[in-house]
């Protein structure tokens, strides 16, 4: 709906003062007649076409002008004395680790640019996830915490120091618990910090808390073989692999490894020697996984224990206490020709499934002992340590939090507030907690309900090693000096502890000279610049072994 309210930016241009209409007259070297075409009969008269342009490019230009803000001013200082390695305009190459997977970084002046992956990694030969091709990004990001943190309010880290420590003494001093909240933690270095700190605390706990948890697995393993760990799976030796549930091409504990295997049996050269793969999927909804797989099967949740009870029989030849049809036509015909295809690879043939039920997994292993696996496709003697998290651990630190007999939490990595099922209930509990403490760089839901915000460094901006799977280990070098005031998390614990080094980099070699570096035949200084350069130390693997599977398993078919 057309408008005939007409605004002036002050009493001189409402009343047309003579000198108001002979400076806006003068405004621009050539007139633009924007007051006789915005007023009066101009709003009904025809417009000329290049005085319309002209009041089109006077409008769209005064607009802009008029967004525009003042910025800081930065002002270049050239090189007194130019660093050798950078040559303005010439990238250099860092390696350095991304949750345990050796990495390439690129940077330009100093400042890192691109992440890709390194071509001797273990896991992907070169691959990276888009995860971690994007965690470039985090490193410039705003919103990341730039001081620390105490109650809620901005403070300079021997502020907080002071106050950790003195707190930490009063709970050492009280009995109550200390308990150190982290995500998996497979960094040699990290664990030596922690180990550490437990002994200048002895009331300290250690728990392992993953988000995406495979609690399910470990136990299951624990029960079955004696071992909680996380197998190596090696879908590059499977002939046969049957999947239920698992999305091992996408998100399922090392995607980025388990696809460069998966297709070195399903490539055109797999296919001219006729020795290509095969594929069954059973899954309830769509996946990667699912999409490549040579046969799709679609299958509730319900249906999957009773599925793999039914494989079992198939494969063994007996059958289990309560066992019964899936109901699902489809999926009892699927299992059957599964299993005779299972028995012909015998020995080259792998089943997986995405559950985190222990019941479910020891079914697992079950038939994979039966089709002998353990030793070729699923090795247990040189593990995955990527997931580590145990449930029933923090379900227990809950617990006492809730008791009220823990004093101090602290947090690296995890965001239970976020993530935990019983979230409520965790945030509830822990108003009962003395001292909080987040690591966070971000003020996520765990870090808002902190007493104190010790933000942790960008992992481009630290020190820092990895052992992701057994006999792999990766160096992580900073390729920037940290863009806030943060602190690495190892280097506030190695303070608060009140040990004797202080620097982090220090303590990281100490843990490499000590031991690491000869199990790639490297020592002393030398060795040392040939890690940062490689990346990356690759130890002998021990000897897979194969495991026989000697549980009963009726108790364990009840359950469905």
């Amino acid at each position: 709906m057309d408008s005939n309210k007409k605004y002036w930016k002050g009493l001189e241009e409402l009343n047309r003062t003579p000198e108001f209409v002979e400076k806006n007259k003068n405004e621009f070297a050539e007139p633009i007649p924007i007051e006789e075409v915005l007023s009066g009969s101009g709003l009904s008269a025809k417009t000329p076409r290049r005085d319309f342009l002209k009041a089109l490019g006077f409008g769209v230009g005064a607009v802009t002008l008029a967004a525009c803000q003042k910025v800081p001013v930065h002002k270049s200082i050239p090189y007194l004395i130019k660093p050798e390695e950078v040559t303005p305009g010439v990238a250099n190459y860092y390696s350095s680790s991304y949750e345990g997977q050796a990495i390439l970084v690129k940077t330009r002046e100093g400042r890192p640019i691109k992440v890709e992956g390194n071509p001797n990694d273990v896991f992907s030969k070169g691959g990276l996830s888009a995860q971690a091709q994007a965690s470039v990004l985090d490193l410039y990001d705003v919103n990341r915490l730039k001081d620390p943190k105490l109650k809620g309010v901005e403070a300079g880290w021997a502020e907080v120091d002071a106050y950790v420590m003195k707190e930490l003494a009063a709970v050492a001093a009280s009995g109550k618990c200390i308990r150190l909240v982290t995500s998996t933690v497979y960094s040699p270095s990290t664990l030596a910090v922690i180990a550490e700190f437990i002994a200048k605390y002895p009331t300290t706990k250690h728990i392992n808390y993953d988000a995406v948890s495979y609690t399910g697995i470990i136990q299951a393993n624990q029960n079955s073989f004696g071992k909680a760990v996380l197998p190596h799976y090696n879908f590059d030796k499977a002939d046969v692999i049957v999947s239920f549930g698992a999305d091992f091409l996408g998100t399922w504990i090392s995607g980025e490894e388990f696809t460069r295997q998966y297709v070195s049996n399903r490539n055109s050269k797999s296919l001219a020697n006729k020795k290509m793969s095969r594929h069954i999927q059973f899954e309830t909804g769509m996946s990667m996984t699912g999409t490549n797989a040579d046969a799709r099967i679609t299958t509730k949740p319900s249906e999957i224990g009773v599925a793999l009870i039914n494989l079992y029989n198939a494969i063994s030849g007996t059958t289990l206490p309560g066992s019964k049809a899936t109901g699902n036509k489809k999926v009892d015909t699927a299992i059957q020709l599964a299993a005779k295809e299972l028995v012909a690879a015998k020995g080259k043939a792998l089943v997986v499934s995405g559950s985190n039920d222990v019941a479910t997994q020891v079914l697992v292993n079950a038939i994979n002992s039966l089709l002998g696996s353990y030793g070729t496709t699923i090795d247990l003697d040189n593990p995955s340590k990527q997931y580590a998290g145990n449930d029933a651990a923090f379900v227990e630190f809950v617990s006492e939090v809730k008791r009220g007999d823990v004093g101090a939490v602290l947090f690296l990595n995890a965001n239970p507030a976020y993530d935990y099922y019983k979230n409520d209930e965790f945030i509830a509990a822990l108003k009962n907690v003395r001292l909080t403490v987040s690591f966070a760089d971000h003020d996520d839901e765990t870090a808002l309900l902190a007493t104190v915000n010790a933000p942790n460094h960008h992992y481009l901006e630290t020190w820092g090693d990895a052992n992701a799977v057994e006999g792999y280990y990766t160096v992580v070098q900073p390729t920037i000096n940290p863009v806030y005031n943060t602190r690495q998390a190892e280097h506030s614990l190695l303070v608060w502890m009140e040990n004797p080094i202080k620097d982090y980099y220090t303590y990281v070699r100490k843990t490499w000279d000590s031991g690491l570096l000869a199990k790639g035949g490297l020592s002393g200084q030398k060795g040392w610049e040939t890690l940062l350069q490689t990346g990356m130390i690759i130890a002998a693997p021990a000897t897979a072994g194969a495991y026989s599977f000697s549980l009963d398993l009726a108790g364990v078919t009840q359950k469905y």
